[in-house]
């Protein structure tokens, strides 16, 4: 099914859960702002944003880093982080991971907790809009294929308005892993 959520909207929906979360204009927000090193989210903030935003577009968002993922999948995180510093290979599965980092704003040599406090309100918003690339290809209510927003912004199927889930962002994230994996890295064997 199509992804009809535009980016743009899901910033701006990022811009006033973060105005809410802590306490200041979504005016003061900017769409490459990062959260924790320029608007001072801590911990807790993050998770909140992360549930605010499923809670508003009905999506489950990861839980857990690409990186962490990328240990799952290769067993060890060595292809990724060398002396616990991004690796190039890291760098662009980060680059192709849900949040879509720019090229410009991840280094190899980074500690993961850099790439963290690096992230911006851009990237939340793409890794909630980019989820919604993963809906199922039919409605499972009716068969219909095709998705549209609501007057409430939620996805909908445009047959029979059910509401459209896509795929958990663990399950997706991990599937993006495995396939940055599977053509990015060389058997070691």
């Amino acid at each position: 099914m199509n992804n009809p959520l535009e980016l743009e909207n899901v910033i701006v929906s990022t811009r006033e859960i973060l105005a809410q979360l802590l306490v200041m204009s979504a005016d003061d927000i900017d769409e490459n702002s990062s959260i924790v090193e320029d608007l001072s989210a801590d911990s807790l903030d993050i998770v909140d944003l992360s549930f605010q935003l499923g809670r508003q577009y009905g999506c489950t968002l990861p839980k857990t880093s690409v990186l962490d993922h990328a240990v799952a999948v290769c067993g060890d995180a060595g292809e990724f982080l060398a002396s616990g510093r991004i690796t190039e290979n890291g760098k662009a599965l980060l680059e192709q991971s849900l949040s879509a980092y720019s090229p410009d704003q991840l280094q190899s040599g980074m500690q993961p907790a850099q790439v963290f406090a690096a992230t911006t309100v851009r990237n939340w918003a793409q890794q909630c809009r980019n989820l919604f690339n993963y809906l199922p290809q039919n409605c499972p209510d009716c068969g219909a294929q095709k998705a549209v927003l609501n007057e409430r912004q939620q996805v909908v199927c445009d047959a029979c308005s059910a509401r459209l889930v896509p795929a958990d962002g663990d399950e997706v994230s991990r599937q993006l892993v495995e396939q940055f994996v599977a053509t990015h890295v060389k058997e070691t064997v």
